[in-house]
C-alpha cells in the first residue's frame, strides 16, 4: 500500500506550479491570467466558428493541433526535476525520508496523472464544443460529431499509453544535467528527440495526408489488436527502467 507520504508527494506533483520563483518576479495576479486565458480561448472558437459556418472546417483536423502533446509531457517531466533545482527545494526533496524510488516515482506519477486529467479536459471541452455545432450548424451531423470523438478518443488513449516512457525520460534527462555524468546529456537529447522524430513520422496512420473524409474514423486499437497492447506494454517496462535508472543516478551519481 502507499503510504502517506507518497499520496502527498503525488498530490504536491500533480498541484506543482513551475518554477514559483520566477512567478513571483513577474508579479502578474492569478485574475489577470484568467482573463488571458479567456481572451485566447474566446479568439480560438470564434475563428473556428467561423471556418465551421464557412463550411471550411474539417473536424477531425482539429486533432492534428494535440501533435505536440507527447513534446509536453517530455518536458513537464524534465521540468518537474529541473525546478526542484530552480526553486532550490532539491534539498528539501532529496532528504524527504523515502527511498529515492519512491521520490522519482511519486513525481512521476504526479505528472502523469495531470497529462491524464489534461487530456481528459481537452478531450470534452472539444468533444462539448463539436456537438454545439451538430446542432447550429446544418453542414455537421451527429454522425460526424461520433466520428470525430472517436478518432480524438483513439489518438489521445495513444498518448496517454505511451506517456509513461516519454515523461520518465524527461525526468532522467533533468537529473542527469546534475550528475557527474553530465556530458552524456547533449547525446542523449539527440537521441531521445530522433527517435521522437520517427514516431511523429508514422503518424499519417493517425492523420491521413492526403486530408480526412467527411466520415473518417480512427480505430487504431482495432486495427492493431496485438501491435499496439505489445507496444503499450514495453513502454511501461522501459518507463520503470528508466525511472530506476533515474533513482540510481540520484542516489550514486549527484553533483551538489
Amino acid at each position: 500500500m502507499f503510504s502517506a507520504v507518497f499520496r502527498d508527494l503525488v498530490r504536491h506533483e500533480f498541484k506543482s506550479k513551475g518554477r514559483w520563483k520566477r512567478q513571483n518576479r513577474i508579479g502578474i495576479p492569478r485574475t489577470w491570467w484568467l482573463v488571458y486565458f479567456l481572451c485566447i480561448f474566446t479568439v480560438v472558437i470564434g475563428t473556428l466558428t467561423y471556418f465551421a459556418v464557412r463550411k471550411d472546417l474539417e473536424l477531425n483536423a482539429l486533432w492534428t493541433v494535440t501533435l505536440g502533446l507527447p513534446y509536453i509531457a517530455f518536458f513537464l517531466g524534465f521540468g518537474s526535476v529541473k525546478n526542484e533545482w530552480s526553486n532550490d527545494t532539491y534539498g528539501w526533496w532529496l532528504t524527504i525520508p523515502q527511498p529515492r524510488t519512491r521520490l522519482v516515482a511519486a513525481k512521476w506519477l504526479g505528472i502523469w496523472l495531470k497529462v491524464l486529467a489534461g487530456l481528459l479536459t481537452l478531450y470534452v471541452v472539444v468533444s462539448v464544443y463539436v456537438m454545439i455545432l451538430s446542432f447550429t450548424v446544418s453542414h455537421y451531423s451527429f454522425a460526424t460529431t461520433r466520428t470525430f470523438m472517436e478518432t480524438g478518443f483513439n489518438w489521445l488513449s495513444l498518448i496517454v499509453a505511451i506517456s509513461p516512457l516519454i515523461i520518465a525520460v524527461g525526468m532522467l534527462m533533468g537529473v542527469l544535467q546534475n550528475t557527474v555524468i553530465r556530458p552524456l546529456a547533449p547525446i542523449l537529447w539527440v537521441v531521445f528527440m530522433a527517435g521522437l522524430g520517427l514516431m511523429y513520422s508514422m503518424t499519417d496512420k493517425v492523420f491521413p495526408e492526403e486530408g480526412f473524409p467527411q466520415e473518417y474514423s480512427l480505430s487504431l486499437w482495432s486495427s492493431y489488436p496485438l501491435e499496439l497492447p505489445l507496444i503499450v506494454a514495453l513502454d511501461w517496462v522501459l518507463a520503470f527502467a528508466v525511472l530506476r535508472l533515474t533513482a540510481f543516478l540520484i542516489e550514486k551519481k549527484l553533483d551538489l
